[in-house]
Formats: structure tokens, sequence, C-alpha cells
């Protein structure tokens, strides 16, 4: 936007140079010539000063425009790792629920059995068989 506004302002003191210019060549005295030369010069002045600014402003977009990419390769990256830790937590999940489910059964069938004094492993709390 800062750009396009630059622009704007650019090619509205080319108009203004070529209108001056204009006038430049219609006056009959020496004085409003030169006076009108001074005007053109200024104009022209800030022109340049005007394409200062847009040269530097191109050269920080450019600047963003790497780090951006830069940053979105990063995002990439950690996207991805993020992905395969999921994948590599959901797995073990998935394995620790088939072996909690395993020890389910296996206290359950020595409960059933009774040949042994069975405790829970959270509260130490005797299992029995009620039936």
């Amino acid at each position: 936007m800062d750009r396009k506004k630059l622009e704007l302002d650019v090619g509205t003191r080319a108009q203004s140079i070529a209108r001056l210019k204009t006038q430049q060549y219609q006056t009959r005295k020496n004085d409003e010539f030169q006076a009108i030369g001074h005007e053109i010069e200024r104009y022209e002045n800030e022109i340049r000063k005007i394409e200062d600014e847009e040269l530097e402003l191109m050269v920080e977009a450019d600047k963003v425009k790497a780090e951006l990419s830069a940053e979105e390769k990063k995002a990439a990256a950690v996207k991805e790792s993020i992905t395969r830790q999921t994948k590599d937590l959901e797995a073990k999940s998935t394995i620790l629920q088939s072996r909690l489910e395993e020890l389910t059964k296996e206290r359950a069938h020595r409960v059933k059995a009774g040949k042994e004094i069975v405790s829970c492993e959270n509260c130490g709390r005797i299992l029995y068989d009620a039936a």
C-alpha cells in the first residue's frame, strides 16, 4: 500500500512538472521562467526522494518475504514433527490400552481362582469374587 501511495505521489509530481514546463515556455519574463525552473527542480528532487523511499520499501519487502519463507519452512517442519509424535503416541496408547485389558482379565481370573490373595495395585484393597 505504501508503494502504491508513493507511486501516486510520483505521478502527481510528474504531472505538475509537465504543467510547469508548459507554463515555463509560455512565460515572457525571465524572473518567472527562473521561478518556474526552481519549482520544477524542487518537484524533481521530491520525486527522487520518493523513489528512494520506494526502493527502500522494496528491499524491506524482499527481506520480509525471505523471512516469511523461512518461517513457513520451520512451521512445516514443526507440523511434520508433531504429526509423527502424535502417531507415535497413538500407537503407544493402543499398545498400553491392550496391555491394560490383558492385565485386567488376568487379575479377574486370579481373583476367581481364589488360590491367592489379590490386592489392588492402586489402593491396596484385597480383591475377592463375591459369587
